[in-house]
Parts: C-alpha cells; sequence; structure tokens
C-alpha cells in the first residue's frame, strides 16, 4: 500500500459493449440521461443527499463530482446494458448492479497509470469494502491507454531534482516560470520505475513525470477520455477511446448478475462526466465462456473453511485468544473460496478493524511434510495443530517483498506444513485493513493434495 498522497494515483475508475459472443448481443436504443435533478441521485460522501454540480469545463455542460461523491440513475434497474460516457479526472469510476451503497460491482480507471497493467481495476464491493488487493492483474486488472498532455520540458539537468520526497526550491522554481505553481509542500514520488509524479497536497495539483533522451517531460494526465461498457450476464468489456475493440474484458464478475443501478463515482480527486447514456440488451444470448469443471490447477487450492465471528485481535496474547476461539467452534460457519480460491472475508463482515479465526481440517493418509503457497491482507497468523508457522503484516505499507503494491497473489508466500497421518489442524488468525478499510482476504494451496483430503 502507499501513503495517503499515493493512493490518489494508484486509484482511478471506468466502463461497456459486448459483441464478441455466439451471438450478436443486439442493444436497444441509446437513452442520452441529461445531468439534472430530476434524472440523476447524488450523494457525498457520509451518504447524505445533495444537489447536482452542473458546470461549464471547456464550453460544455458537465456533472462535477467531488471526492467521495456519487451520481445514481433516477429509477433505473440494469442487468445486461452498454454504457457509454466521456470522463476526465484521476479516478473516475462506475458502479453497476448497485444492491445499496455499500453493495454493487465497481470499475474504475487509474488514469495516471496509463499504458501499465493495472490502469483498469474491477472490483466487487460487498458491505462497503474496496478489496482491490485481491482483485488482480490479468482476471481483473487491465492495460489501457489514456491521453496525456505535456504541461512543461525541463532539461535533463533537472534529473537529479527529481527524488523521492519534499520537492526542492530549484524544480518548484523553475515549475513555477513555466506557468504550473506548486506550492512548498508539494512532494514527489515514483508510481513506476520510469514514472514519477509531482503532487501538491494543497490543491491536489499532479503531474506526472517522465524522463526522454532529450529531457524531462512533466504530464497533464486529466484529459477526456471516451468510454464504453458492455455488461451481459456475468462477463463484461469495456472500451477506452476505440470503440471498436476491447481494452480489458472480465470473464466472470464476481457479484451475481440480478441486475441493479447504476452510478458514477469520483472516490480520490474531482472527476468530469458528459455525454451519458446507457441501453438494455435484453437479447443476451449465450455466454461467451460458461462455468463449466474445476480447472486442474485449483484443485490444490484449500476452498473450504470454518469461519468464526469478528473480534477484537490481542496483539500480545493472541495464541491465547485464538485457543479460546476455538472453544466456541460450534458457532463458526462454513465459507467456501471462488473459482479463484479466494476468500474475501469483507463478503461476510463489513468491520474491517477486526480479526477472525478460520480452520481447515486437512486429513493425510500418512506423515508427510507439503509445502503451503498463500498470501493474505493484512495481517495473517497460521498455526497448525498450535503450532505458529507464520505471523506477518503489511501495517499499511507492506514489506520489502511483499509483491506489488501488497497485491495478493498465491506465490508470495510458503510454509511448509508437517502433516501427521490422520487429522491436521489448520488455523488462520486473518485481520483486516484497518487504516484504510479496503482489503481482508487470503489464498491458500498446497503444492500437492495427493494422499490428502479436506474434512
Amino acid at each position: 500500500m502507499r501513503t495517503n498522497h499515493k493512493v490518489i494515483l494508484i486509484f482511478a475508475l471506468g466502463v461497456l459493449i459486448l459483441a464478441c459472443g455466439r451471438k450478436e448481443r443486439k442493444a436497444e436504443e441509446k437513452q442520452h440521461i441529461p445531468f439534472r435533478d430530476s434524472e440523476w441521485t447524488v450523494y457525498d460522501y457520509k451518504d447524505s443527499l445533495i444537489s447536482i454540480n452542473v458546470v461549464t469545463e471547456e464550453g460544455k455542460e458537465v456533472l462535477r463530482l467531488e471526492p467521495g461523491q456519487r451520481a445514481l440513475v433516477k429509477d433505473g434497474y440494469f442487468r445486461n446494458f452498454q454504457v457509454e460516457f466521456w470522463t476526465k479526472g484521476l479516478t473516475p469510476g462506475v458502479g453497476f448492479r448497485v444492491q445499496d451503497a455499500k453493495n454493487f460491482d465497481y470499475l474504475y480507471l487509474r488514469v495516471a497509470k496509463g499504458g501499465y497493467l493495472d490502469a483498469l481495476q474491477y472490483v466487487p464491493i460487498h458491505n462497503g469494502n474496496l478489496p482491490w488487493q485481491l482483485y488482480n492483474y490479468p482476471k481483473y486488472e487491465g492495460r489501457a491507454s489514456f491521453p496525456v498532455r505535456q504541461e512543461v520540458f525541463l532539461p535533463m539537468s533537472f534529473k537529479t531534482e527529481i527524488v523521492i520526497g519534499k520537492a526542492s526550491e530549484n524544480l518548484l522554481r523553475a515549475l513555477n516560470e513555466e506557468g504550473k505553481v506548486f506550492s512548498e509542500t508539494s512532494v514527489i514520488d515514483y508510481m513506476e520505475e520510469d514514472l514519477a509524479y509531482i503532487y501538491d497536497p494543497e490543491n491536489s495539483n499532479v503531474l506526472g513525470i517522465r524522463f526522454t533522451k532529450e529531457g524531462i517531460s512533466f504530464l497533464e494526465f486529466k484529459q477526456w477520455v471516451r468510454v464504453k461498457m458492455v455488461v451481459v450476464q456475468d462477463q463484461m468489456d469495456v472500451y477506452i477511446g476505440d470503440m471498436d475493440k476491447p481494452a480489458f474484458t472480465v470473464d466472470h464478475l464476481k457479484r451475481d448478475d440480478s441486475g441493479g443501478g447504476f452510478s458514477l463515482i469520483s472516490s480520490f480527486d474531482p472527476v468530469f462526466f458528459s455525454d451519458f447514456s446507457i441501453n438494455e440488451i435484453r437479447d443476451a444470448g449465450k455466454p461467451r465462456n460458461p462455468k463449466g469443471k474445476e480447472s486442474p490447477h485449483m484443485k490444490e487450492f484449500l476452498k473450504a473453511w470454518q469461519i468464526s465471528e469478528p473480534f477484537v485481535k490481542d496483539s500480545t496474547n493472541f495464541k491465547a485468544q485464538v485457543d479460546s476461539v476455538l472453544e466456541y467452534k460450534k458457532t463458526f460457519k462454513t465459507v467456501l473460496a471462488d473459482e479463484d480460491g479466494l476468500i474475501n472475508v469483507s463478503k461476510y463482515f463489513n468491520d474491517m478493524t477486526k480479526t477472525v479465526v478460520l480452520t481447515c481440517n486437512l486429513v493425510s493418509n500418512r506423515d508427510r511434510t507439503v509445502p503451503m503457497n498463500f498470501d493474505y491482507a493484512d495481517h495473517l497468523v497460521i498455526m497448525l495443530d498450535s503450532q505458529i508457522l507464520f505471523d506477518g503484516g503489511m501495517d499499511f505499507r507492506p514489506p520489502p517483498g511483499k509483491g506489488v503494491e501488497g497485491r495478493v497473489i498465491v506465490t508470495d508466500e510458503s510454509v511448509p506444513l508437517e502433516l501427521k497421518k490422520g487429522s491436521n489442524e489448520l488455523v488462520f488468525m486473518l485481520s483486516g485493513d484497518a487504516r484504510q478499510k479496503f482489503n481482508w482476504g487470503f489464498l491458500a494451496k498446497l503444492t500437492s493434495m495427493e494422499g490428502i483430503s479436506i474434512n
């Protein structure tokens, strides 16, 4: 994870059409929905009703949403649909098949990450949590290119000024002379090895920084982007700019496809929207990728667990606390991992300041040692028959070697399990992301399930 100013650039949001199935999906006539109070319900970050804010931007009347605001189409219920719009901002996003303010499917653009693998992000929202670390490339993040504009070009002699931390007076003076004013509190950080940025927390100004052979280019990310998105059954295609070829496809959306509302969202910075249209797709045809047999590589995942009710973790005496929780195992409930082997705890509980205990009983036909690969968010203790095998956490900023920005990838961690013949109780004590309240989940698999069953 990143510091708060970096989160602004890590996130960014977007949307719909499906023409590539066994049968062409035909959309009904477009419904152009103007930005008026009669057509939209707008909420602020406290989930309070507010008036719609329509402003003039580059000669157009557009919707402006401040950080944390969302605009919901009134009386709209959409299951299979196509939507098109233009957007401008660092973090534009959409919520679809909305059940309520805390439960919906979510697509967003990381505009500052244009050209990278994580430029687009899909996540299912349960209980208001945003588990972006749990759903990652290539299934749930995608590459897309967004337009950028060069604002300032400085000679390569300024390269020594582009270092992580407080921006130097010399750099701020040079930017000011080019008409780009950044305050003394501005900071520099890196999103990728070849892409830095300068951020001014006083006014949320951001410019990307890219090195070229000729010099240093300072880039404005906030440009108008055309977005189209098609959602049919549990599949989604997202088009960015090019309306003929999807930039990003999700074959299995994680929430059910029962339908719901549609919303435009700004999470971390002001976002503009224009030219919004939506239309239903009534002839959905057959799924392009119907769910079938489980793939062989998924058989080693530990997919059946018993989970406790959440509790406040005692970091000093957590082992005794686990023993106490296990005395009430009759109250545990069964949870099953999804088709990716993921247990997303936020599907079941909404208080991410809490901790849960999960158990999985492994029955082995002989004594053996088998490696277990796993990954987690946000803090995990692993025990086998009361012996502690692992105790680690990300503490908001991941430790060195903990994947890419803490993304949960099953090969990131490994411990050997010393299984004895018969039953072996594997216990996970998993705490949520108490600071940002985004991620709470894990993946776990054995390198081999031969001679081992889950009881």
